[in-house]
């Protein structure tokens, strides 16, 4: 075993053969264990009125530890210590002769009172007479994470100071996961120690809320309290590991050229080298790399969960708008600002839906399939030929799923002929400037004018921003409030128009019909690319991504996935979710496969029948497939 080093925290860290691990001294009423001052790893195991009989049933509770937990390893089993609930000195006693058998050493026994609550089964440190929570440390060689976090000890989180993988990964985090071991589900915390990311532009108690900028993070303190709809999750047993990287105050930019204050997460897809895309790629990044991670969220006002989940191949949705909320977040537009999830199966999905969205009510609900298939004229052939044939391919399995046959029209036109009587303008023309007006004016006097402010009266000087934000500090302002009612005018009479002969908001929490969009082109965007100045994105236009938005609709992005980063659970042959496209990458040279990704659009309001819709669809396919390896030619990490 390799020596035990204290960190520069309060933590410890043991470096155990394959695991490097610190650890949170346990609870105060647990007794003192009487040992020496060395650091020893031992896993506690509990027994309830029945003896561990044999070395055998020994084995299997350590074979099933390694199955369940990625910071239990065989290293915890040479020392155990026993607690027992009541004073049952035969089961004790056997239970001893069967781990000696199996050549483990009892370091202690303890004899609990029947009204006495336990330690966790899994793995610890004892250290000076107290117990350790052990956590295992992984490195952030994608990027994706702005900070690691711990827990405070007073409802809140600090940051992670440590670093295990300086010489391999010189530049990056590391983030530290606790063992799945010491979380039991039950019926008040239904989601008990499922990992999770949150967006850094979301609120952590204990924690600064950096936005991607280090001006901002130098200017207001720590967060005296977590984001509403986080707490939330929280509550019911989730487990947060790190907080990730965002656009700066969550705008859009391009990889790598306007990312100044910190540099862009990586894409694990294709070559490694492709943009990870929206403001939530480090969210998108982190689910998309990393095995040991179950859930990222993020937030989504144009596009930025939909977009990155698309280039990166997993699963998100932006949620029917006002479903969580949105106290806790700096804020883009209160309007448009919705907090969603990544995950990398649509079953995974489920859960996280239910969690955020639903109730114990809807947890098990029975939802009927939707009855009509929209397929949009508009968006729908793309140009890319290969790609319309895997997209038309998963098209027919959807149809064949559902027992319908896709109903086909021009969104464009369909409009032209019904909208209301006192508008000659066609679609484009008429909502061309509706989220420009309607939220920019929103992130200048919510955030960019306030923020501005603050910060020359305290530093003496204005902040530096990256360029897509300078530019948005001089042309927000410029924004009128009667431009900002017209927009939000524009947008109730199409909200309005879409409910009645589009898709009606749900009343019930069903969807009779499904909308499917395409989210990739076939064509490879890389993260290198240089441009002539910032992107001056204003959310001008109307596109694809606005119809689920601009209706307040829920939309579920289904990846495609490479080839080269999934393969299936049950046969281990290479399958596709909706597929990929091949293209020769300008970085190797060789042919790469790049995921192609379909949106679903929901009725406003169906969001959990939403994910246990996808969730069915790809039980039918067979295609719900996990990923087992993260960037070409770099397997994740085994330390």
């Amino acid at each position: 075993m390799a020596s035990i080093a204290p960190l520069l925290s309060i933590l410890l860290m043991a470096v155990l053969g394959i695991a490097k691990s610190p650890t949170r001294e346990q609870k105060d009423d647990w007794p003192r264990i009487e040992h020496d001052h060395t650091v020893q790893a031992c896993t506690v195991l509990t027994i309830n009125g029945q003896a561990i009989e044999t070395a055998g049933a020994i084995q299997a509770i350590f074979d099933d530890f390694e199955i369940q937990d990625d910071v239990w390893s065989t290293e915890f089993s040479q020392y155990a210590i026993i607690q027992i609930v009541g004073n049952d000195h035969a089961v004790l006693a056997k239970t001893h002769e069967s781990l000696r058998l199996r050549g483990v050493k009892v370091v202690h026994s303890a004899i609990l009172p029947s009204d006495s609550a336990p330690l966790p089964q899994g793995p610890y440190f004892l250290h000076h007479g107290h117990l350790h929570q052990a956590y295992r440390l992984y490195s952030d060689h994608a990027g994706a994470f702005i900070v690691s976090t711990v827990p405070d000890g007073n409802d809140g989180f600090r940051s992670l100071d440590a670093a295990a993988y300086g010489e391999q990964y010189p530049d990056a985090l590391t983030v530290a996961v606790p063992s799945r071991l010491y979380y039991t589900k039950t019926d008040e915390k239904p989601f008990s120690g499922i990992r999770i990311a949150v967006k850094d532009i979301i609120d952590l108690k204990g924690l600064k809320t950096g936005a991607s900028s280090r001006a901002f993070t130098a200017l207001y303190p720590v967060k005296k309290e977590t984001a509403e709809t986080v707490q939330h999750l929280l509550n019911l047993g989730f487990v947060i590991v790190g907080k990730s990287k965002s656009t700066q105050f969550a705008d859009s930019e391009w990889p790598t050229c306007d990312y100044v204050d910190y540099h862009g997460p990586f894409n694990p897809r294709g070559d490694g080298y492709l943009t990870p895309s929206g403001s939530s790629s480090g969210s998108a990044s982190a689910v998309a790399t990393y095995p040991w991670l179950d859930f990222a969220l993020g937030t989504d006002t144009l596009g930025s969960i939909r977009s990155p989940a698309a280039a990166q191949g997993i699963f998100s949705m932006r949620p029917t708008t006002g479903a969580t909320s949105s106290n806790g977040l700096v804020p883009y537009s209160p309007k448009w600002d919705t907090i969603g999830g990544f995950s990398r199966t649509a079953a995974e999905y489920v859960t996280l839906a239910q969690a955020m969205y639903g109730s114990n009510e809807t947890y098990h609900k029975t939802f009927k399939n939707p009855t009509r298939l929209i397929y949009l004229t508009d968006y729908w052939p793309v140009k890319d030929e290969t790609s319309q044939k895997l997209f038309d391919a998963f098209i027919n399995k959807v149809e064949d799923f559902l027992g319908v046959t896709r109903t086909s029209f021009s969104l464009a036109d369909l409009w032209n002929e019904s909208r209301p009587a006192d508008i000659d303008e066609s679609i484009d023309q008429y909502l061309n400037h509706a989220f420009e007006w309607s939220a920019n004016r929103d992130q200048w006097l919510g955030l960019l004018k306030p923020f501005l402010q603050d910060y020359t009266a305290k530093m003496g000087k204005p902040p530096v921003l990256n360029p897509q934000v300078r530019f948005k500090v001089g042309y927000t302002p410029r924004i009128t409030a009667e431009q900002e009612e017209l927009a939000d005018k524009r947008l109730e009479s199409y909200r309005k128009w879409f409910y009645e002969k589009v898709m009606p908001p749900s009343e019930d929490g069903y969807s009779s019909s499904i909308m499917i969009l395409p989210w990739t082109t076939g064509e490879p965007a890389y993260r290198d690319t240089y441009k002539s100045g910032p992107q001056k994105f204003t959310g001008e236009g109307f596109f694809f991504y606005n119809v689920g938005p601009y209706a307040q609709s829920p939309e579920l992005i289904i990846p495609g996935e490479s080839e080269s980063h999934f393969e299936s659970l049950l046969s281990g042959d290479l399958l596709v979710q909706v597929g990929t496209t091949p293209y020769v990458s300008k970085f190797t040279g060789s042919v790469e496969q790049l995921p192609a990704a379909a949106g679903f659009i929901a009725a406003k309001g169906s969001d959990i029948m939403l994910a246990d819709f996808v969730n069915k669809l790809f039980d039918y396919i067979g295609h719900d497939v996990k990923p087992t390896t993260t960037i070409i030619g770099q397997s994740s990490d085994e330390l």
